[in-house]
């Protein structure tokens, strides 16, 4: 089973991503503690991770690593499967990164 069975599978897990994708697109920031709390697997934590920030779709944010930031390839327009790597999210070649105002307002906001 690979990590985004291991994610899709388990409802409690897969509610736990959903709440933090939601938080993201709402506010441009979640919390990263809760969902790899809720995962309780290291190496879960690990892959999902990587895979989210290797997308540029988060950031751990500078101030607290407990906390993430919408990353500059952030979408709103992202789905719960494809943030869990089952789907591959559409291309759109030479349009502005959805995300990237995300990224600038929290990190505004984590610095007041």
């Amino acid at each position: 089973m690979n990590w985004t069975e291991r994610i899709l599978l388990f409802p409690v897990r897969t509610a736990a991503v959903a709440d933090f994708l939601q938080d993201l697109q709402a506010r441009g920031s979640a919390d990263l503690n809760a969902v790899m709390t809720t995962f309780n697997d290291s190496d879960l934590c690990r892959r999902s991770l990587r895979h989210w920030v290797e997308q540029g779709w988060i950031v751990v944010s500078p101030t607290t690593p407990l906390h993430a930031i919408a990353g500059p390839a952030f979408s709103r327009d992202l789905t719960l499967r494809q943030f869990c790597g089952n789907e591959q999210p559409p291309e759109e070649a030479g349009e502005p990164q959805a995300g990237a105002e995300w990224t600038q307002e929290a990190r505004s906001d984590d610095d007041s």
